[in-house]
């Protein structure tokens, strides 16, 4: 009897003022395109941020949320900023356990996907796999609107190239994680695969760039099967 192949199953992380209901309802376009080949699996990051602690900012005329979630804070004041430079990453090894956990009780998993901070925290894990301080095994890494922390206790985990396959979707116009502090990341990876959008902050799943990043996961998906078979 012939193998059935499987799904590919993804632990995904969120952004930063993002929890996983939010990520869910941004994420939802894109989960369609590949739910042919793919399994989503959605994590909280466990740090709570204050409702008060609220950006002034706006985004298509709609007020960012106040509270949701991080996966680190730059500061003892439960503050982050993917811009500024800091001493600590207060919070990281709780997010890594939690991280860890997931692999224990909802993977194994075939790949991490991970969304601006989410993003630079999915890096973050490659790189300390690469240093076997985390020792779950998977295959692959999906960076949307990623960047390379920019806190000096992280900056040993850039040290070595991420023996990983990675695809990094990066929009040409975005103004929270410029397009440049997202390419930082690419060479960091021995093996990735890189598109582009011409629009923002968000998952594209117009069907011009779903095109592009459809054949990584189908490739993974072949891969994946292919070595259980």
């Amino acid at each position: 009897m012939m193998a059935t192949n499987r799904k590919l199953k993804l632990l995904c992380l969120h952004g930063y003022r993002q929890d996983t209901d939010s990520f869910k309802d941004k994420i939802g376009g894109f989960k369609k395109s590949i739910k042919g080949t793919t399994e989503l699996v959605f994590l909280n990051a466990p740090h709570e941020i204050s409702p008060e602690s609220c950006i002034s900012n706006t985004e298509n005329g709609v007020s960012i949320l106040k509270g949701g979630r991080s996966w680190w804070f730059c500061d003892e004041s439960n503050d982050f900023n993917s811009r500024t430079e800091c001493e600590k990453a207060n919070g990281f090894e709780s997010s890594v356990n939690a991280i860890n956990e997931a692999f224990k009780t909802q993977g194994p998993f075939d790949g991490i996907l991970g969304f601006s901070q989410g993003g630079a925290m999915a890096a973050l894990i490659c790189a300390l796999k690469e240093h076997q301080a985390f020792m779950h095994d998977f295959h692959f890494v999906v960076l949307i609107a990623g960047f390379q922390s920019r806190s000096k206790c992280h900056q040993y985990l850039y040290t070595k190239p991420m023996n990983i396959q990675s695809l990094h979707i990066i929009g040409e116009n975005d103004s929270c994680i410029s397009k440049d502090r997202s390419e930082v990341l690419i060479p960091l990876f021995k093996s990735s695969s890189v598109v582009y959008h011409d629009g923002g902050h968000f998952i594209p799943s117009k069907s011009n760039v779903k095109n592009e990043y459809l054949p990584f996961f189908k490739n993974m998906y072949c891969f994946i099967n292919n070595s259980s078979n």
